[in-house]
């Protein structure tokens, strides 16, 4: 939970920095005993496609991470292109996507989420905006009540899962977003800033359990 404009994308773009990072000089890191996915991916759902576009320019430029948002638009454009999008995505050519939770309904994120390559190599799954899942999830856009079910019906059950936002008052009551992110082990960690979140990730990170699965 944090401002807007504070850099909460930057959350998403250290895990991946760090596996890519220690994937390619595993020498200098000896005492990561962790699983290191060698194409680290992660999933982002965002409720707008601007939103989405946003983060994959902040991400491509900040930190140089290859990124897809999974709008009309941009699947229009890779099939004219003629380049399958499932296909790169299920091989991990694109490190984060963003996508909206109606097009996790559609068969392509079956299959997706169906390949050994991508389980794999999948460590989060994130949901941006945390605070329309209460205020669109009922009546606006009901399928925002399904990103819990999605994360963990179709995604590895030891990758993290969490969310951002920057409306959410810390600490106060928020009786219906984790029914909708439908988790069974529910942590909220607030940090002021993104160094100390970096800190709390990298804590985290080095007393992981040694398996992905």
């Amino acid at each position: 939970i944090t401002a807007t404009g504070d850099g909460k994308s930057a959350l998403f773009a250290v895990p991946i920095l760090v596996h890519t990072e220690i994937s390619r000089n595993p020498d200098l890191y000896p005492t990561f005993s962790v699983n290191i996915r060698k194409k680290p991916v992660g999933i982002v759902i965002t409720p707008t496609k601007g939103l989405a576009n946003n983060i994959v320019h902040e991400l491509q430029e900040q930190f140089g991470i290859s990124a897809f948002a999974y709008t009309h638009e941009n699947i229009s454009q890779m099939i004219r292109q003629k380049r399958n999008i499932v296909t790169e995505i299920s091989e991990c050519k694109f490190q984060i996507v963003c996508v909206d939770p109606e097009h996790l309904r559609q068969r392509e994120w079956i299959t997706i989420t169906d390949s050994q390559t991508y389980r794999s190599n999948v460590i989060f799954g994130c949901t941006g905006e945390a605070h329309v899942i209460e205020e669109w999830g009922l009546d606006f856009r009901p399928l925002f009540r399904l990103i819990g079910s999605f994360f963990r019906g179709r995604l590895p059950s030891s990758i993290s899962r969490f969310a951002i936002t920057a409306t959410m008052l810390p600490g106060a009551p928020f009786d219906s977003l984790l029914p909708y992110l439908n988790q069974q082990r529910k942590t909220i960690i607030h940090v002021r800033t993104i160094k100390l979140g970096y800190r709390v990730f990298i804590y985290l990170f080095k007393h992981a359990p040694n398996t992905y699965n």
